[in-house]
């Protein structure tokens, strides 16, 4: 049991501090060495927005459950980022990237799929709710098989960039529309702003793949402007409760 421990926490260090950098800081205590400094934060970051991830969108689907309603939430938008998501999962684990570097990605692909499933559910399309579930197994069991080129995944890791502003552009919409953001938590969104912001210095670092990083970029900005919108509205909101 001791040495697997020892064995478990040699790994980690070897993961937190790659190649050089554990000799170098570990062993020769250079602590200020530019190249692992930069390397060793960006580790630790990918790890800090994969473990966050794991919970990213459990306040929107906690919000859900308790209203029983996807109300205000746009159901193309949501499949759209789905997409996204999962694009960017299967194009880098096709690609043998570390996992902190797509980690989040691979959690939100579950939560969103759930949040897809509540939205059907609550509007009265269960069977559209199970054939969704379905497919969506079945394509993470191509991908998983590797039955999908990687060619083919690269392809769908290029098409995501104008999907992810379509995705987030139909939301910000409902949102002016309404002027309000409905059954959006405020909070998952927050994190998605943070995640995606942190995934472009991660992936500047890590893989430095230009499809990666445009795509983060992208996203970072629009999930900013729909915070925006949350403190815009929320502030109209609790103004119309004062008055009335």
């Amino acid at each position: 049991m001791k040495n697997l421990i020892l064995s478990k926490t040699d790994q980690i260090l070897h993961f937190v501090f790659p190649s050089r950098c554990y000799e170098l800081m570990l062993l020769k205590y250079d602590f200020f060495h530019q190249e692992c400094v930069l390397m060793v934060m960006s580790r630790l970051l990918g790890l800090g927005v994969t473990l966050g991830s794991v919970l990213i969108f459990i306040p929107q689907i906690l919000k859900i459950q308790f209203a029983r309603s996807g109300e205000g939430i746009s159901l193309l938008s949501q499949l759209l980022g789905l997409f996204a998501c999962f694009a960017v999962t299967s194009y880098s684990y096709a690609k043998g990237y570390v996992f902190s570097q797509w980690g989040d990605s691979f959690f939100v692909t579950i939560q969103m799929t759930i949040i897809i499933i509540q939205i059907l559910w609550f509007s009265s399309r269960q069977t559209h709710a199970a054939v969704f579930l379905a497919f969506c197994w079945t394509i993470s069991c191509a991908v998983m098989g590797e039955y999908i080129p990687t060619d083919v995944l690269a392809v769908l890791q290029a098409i995501t960039i104008p999907i992810v502003i379509v995705s987030k552009f139909l939301q910000i919409r409902i949102n002016y529309q309404q002027q309000s953001t409905g059954q959006l938590s405020a909070i998952s969104v927050f994190l998605q702003f943070a995640g995606c912001l942190a995934r472009i210095f991660t992936s500047l670092k890590e893989t430095g793949d230009q499809l990666v990083i445009i795509n983060y970029i992208i996203a970072t900005s629009l999930n900013g402007i729909i915070f925006v919108q949350f403190l815009l509205y929320w502030s109209s909101a609790e103004r119309k409760k004062k008055m009335s």
